[in-house]
């Protein structure tokens, strides 16, 4: 078994019990070891000798030629053995580090032609991200959420394929996590896609992080830490797999709300009374006679509220105002 200066400082091995002797009793001959000790002169001998290759204690001989043991101060030893330590763990992870990197280049699947592939690298994925936009030719879903994989300069790039890919007639609907309204970039963002015919709306929490292509070909983000050894994600090509994906979005979209288009520009009195009565179902005719206006100032300010709101119905208004804490 190894020795190492963990047993120094146990005080129940025999290598931790001489060690603090010596320190107690400094210049020590074996016998006074052994005595002190209460071990076999051999015993002694040998945990000296232990504590010698630890660098320890040190062996001296006196002006009479006697032999005597001494004991390192011990704030030195753990010191230099914190130093040691934490040169082995820089050098254990800089190993980890390329190992790794060998782990997830072994692993690449570009090539691979399987329904089901998975991916292992950040850039690969957001690679895919790219691809899939690049070469749809009718529609492309997508459903967003934290944590994000891509920073600034890359959002901005995304920003700008998608706006393009607009403009091109692709038809985009994304559905964004609700924590978006306390972005203001990333808001920025989907506020001008929208104004170029992208379509966005939001649930308080999505359960995933994905984009289809065409319904033919997709990408699911499965974490965003790419430490862990196993995939961060997966292609999935023409299989039962993607119809579900399919089919899921569908049904988040029909769940989720449209999002807003003016999300930070407050309401005022007037605006939250008439919210109030129609998330209670009153028509416009009741909103006018209760609040002693006339039938058609109640239209025009429903269908501004309706499209401040980013609502097609009344119903999904009143939802929306509640989730904005306008009612």
């Amino acid at each position: 078994m190894t020795t190492t200066l963990d047993d120094l400082f146990d005080p129940a091995s025999l290598l931790g019990r001489t060690f603090a002797m010596l320190v107690q009793h400094p210049r020590s001959t074996l016998l006074e070891v052994a005595e002190r000790l209460n071990v076999p002169p051999r015993a002694a001998e040998s945990a000296l000798e232990a504590l010698g290759q630890l660098e320890a204690v040190v062996r001296l001989t006196d002006g009479k030629g006697v032999v005597r043991w001494d004991a390192h101060a011990p704030e030195a030893l753990s010191e230099a053995e914190t130093r040691r330590r934490s040169q082995d763990l820089l050098r254990m992870q800089s190993a980890a580090a390329r190992l790794g990197e060998t782990f997830r280049s072994v692993r690449r699947t570009t090539d691979a032609d399987g329904a089901v592939v998975a991916v292992y690298e950040r850039r690969q994925l957001l690679a895919d991200f790219e691809d899939l936009q690049h070469t749809a030719h009718t529609c492309v879903k997508v459903v967003e959420r934290g944590p994000f994989l891509s920073d600034v300069e890359t959002e901005e790039r995304m920003f700008e394929l998608k706006t393009s890919r607009i403009t091109a007639g692709i038809d985009y609907q994304t559905l964004y996590q609700e924590t978006i309204y306390q972005d203001p970039e990333r808001l920025r963002h989907v506020l001008a896609t929208n104004a170029v015919g992208a379509q966005a709306r939001t649930l308080p929490d999505p359960p995933m992080k994905l984009i289809v292509a065409d319904d033919r070909r997709a990408v699911l983000v499965l974490h965003t830490d790419e430490r862990r050894g196993d995939p961060m994600g997966v292609r999935v090509g023409a299989s039962p797999t993607l119809d579900l994906l399919v089919k899921t979005f569908g049904a988040l979209w029909q769940m989720a709300t449209p999002i807003s288009v003016n999300p930070a520009e407050a309401l005022d009195e007037r605006d939250k009374a008439i919210l109030t009565l129609m998330s209670m179902g009153a028509t416009d005719d009741t909103i006018a006679r209760r609040l002693g206006l006339s039938r058609r100032t109640v239209v025009r300010r429903t269908a501004s509220l309706l499209e401040r709101l980013g609502a097609s119905t009344r119903f999904q208004a009143g939802v929306q105002a509640t989730r904005r804490g306008w009612l």
